[in-house]
């Protein structure tokens, strides 16, 4: 999918599909004209070796974000990967917020999600991961399977931020003081252009370990701001990335509007 600008507003320039992914039309709830763009998987969920590619590009000057229906799940495998893998890329001065809803990881899946960012110059970018191990509500932990996680934001080339991990089900890592320590639902916001402190503040009164971080690779002006969470479930890690992310809207100077799809 492309989006681009046409008359001061964001629209889709091009989007095209093969298999079960689709989009619903663009809403434009902003006076900037930002285009929120709902991604959907109708069969709301991974099995063994499937395989989903998600291209998206968001033209210089336009502004767009993109987001999930609901909460995406890899199932119980019986072998076989299955993979989500999307690709951003943002053209110069433009704005671009990847935030879908949680993913829920079923005990047994082997499951990996990748994402990869591409920022032009000036590009402002801000996206999040949400995880949640097993299904907390039924008393389901992830004590079988495997989780590969890759998260990579690069600007012109270069790499800003690569994070990649492995979670095994069952792994002592899950309890460890040092690791999850017994909470299954993990999240971690990036974003570029932002304030640490305002972040900080907003989620100061979190009630579950949440911390933010400066990352910085070479030229002060492009550091990232990085948040890490720790959740009783997806949603719960995911509403302190929320208020992480009306601050870092404040500080792009745009205001706190959340896409509707959220509170439906």
């Amino acid at each position: 999918m492309r989006l681009g600008l046409r008359d001061g507003r964001t629209e889709v320039r091009d989007a095209r599909h093969r298999g079960p992914l689709r989009i619903q039309r663009a809403f434009h709830p902003e006076p900037d004209g930002a285009a929120h763009l709902v991604l959907l998987h109708p069969p709301a969920g991974l099995v063994s070796g499937d395989r989903l590619q998600i291209d998206l590009e968001v033209e210089d000057g336009a502004r767009a974000l993109f987001t999930t229906t609901g909460a995406g799940k890899a199932y119980r495998s019986s072998g076989a990967e299955a993979s989500t893998t999307t690709r951003l890329v943002v053209g110069a001065g433009a704005d671009a917020e990847l935030v879908p809803q949680e993913s829920v990881i079923f005990d047994g899946a082997r499951a990996c999600l990748h994402t990869q960012v591409e920022l032009d110059a000036n590009a402002r970018f801000l996206g999040w991961e949400v995880v949640c191990l097993g299904r907390p509500a039924c008393g389901e932990r992830f004590e079988r399977g495997r989780l590969r996680l890759a998260f990579e934001v690069a600007r012109n080339g270069r790499p800003c931020s690569i994070e990649r991990g492995v979670i095994e089900g069952g792994d002592p890592l899950l309890d460890a003081a040092f690791g999850m320590q017994g909470w299954p639902a993990f999240g971690t916001l990036v974003a570029t252009h932002a304030s640490l402190d305002a972040v900080r503040e907003a989620i100061a009164a979190f009630d579950a370990p949440v911390a933010a971080t400066s990352v910085e690779s070479g030229d002060r002006a492009e550091a990232l701001v990085v948040v890490r969470v720790l959740g009783r479930d997806g949603a719960h890690a995911r509403s302190a990335l929320e208020r992480a992310r009306h601050a870092v809207r404040t500080s792009w100077s745009r205001p706190p509007v959340d896409p509707a799809i959220w509170r439906s």
